[in-house]
């Protein structure tokens, strides 16, 4: 937890800092959830460079190993994985994924998983995603029954959001 939040939570509600809001309960003051605000390649993306990285931004610091929760996948998400390397922003906000050069033409899609948890444990949000970055919410039925090559392997926290889908994919295409 980052200590503009812990430092927030001791305050009482009518001094409370520009961004964080009241509850009715009287409990103090509420954080607001995180977001998922920024998705490069956004969904449906043509001409994508075969060697862009893939970035993600979310709206607050994101928890330890949420990378784990993104795929690559060549072509579907029924398809094998491309394998990237990861590093995260140091206020944790940002994460950039680099890949082996992509094939030229190539169809790809990007999975974020729907259970991916902020720096406090709190589940993240993306429903903007879809009209705003061309996000399509993964069911189970669009994965094939494999994942990575392997029979579906999709159940820790990080893959299931709570609106019981398994994130949201990204789909582009390579110059």
């Amino acid at each position: 937890m980052s200590t503009r939040f812990r430092f927030a939570l001791l305050l009482p509600c009518s001094i409370v800092l520009t961004g964080l809001g009241c509850s009715d309960s009287g409990s103090g003051p509420t954080i607001p959830a995180t977001t998922l605000v920024l998705v490069s390649p956004v969904g449906g993306a043509t001409n994508v460079a075969i060697d862009a990285p893939i970035v993600l931004t979310f709206s607050g610091p994101m928890g330890n190993g949420m990378d784990a929760y993104m795929d690559l996948h060549m072509g579907t998400t029924a398809a094998a994985i491309v394998p990237m390397t990861c590093s995260w922003s140091m206020d944790g906000t940002s994460v950039t994924c680099t890949h082996a050069a992509l094939a030229h033409g190539g169809s790809y899609t990007l999975h974020v998983g729907g259970g991916m948890r902020d720096a406090i444990g709190a589940p993240i949000t993306m429903d903007n995603m879809m009209g705003q970055m061309g996000g399509q919410w993964l069911t189970s039925g669009m994965m094939g029954g494999m994942h990575a090559g392997q029979p579906m392997n999709m159940m820790g926290a990080g893959w299931m959001g709570t609106n019981g889908n398994y994130g949201m994919i990204f789909p582009f295409t390579t110059s």
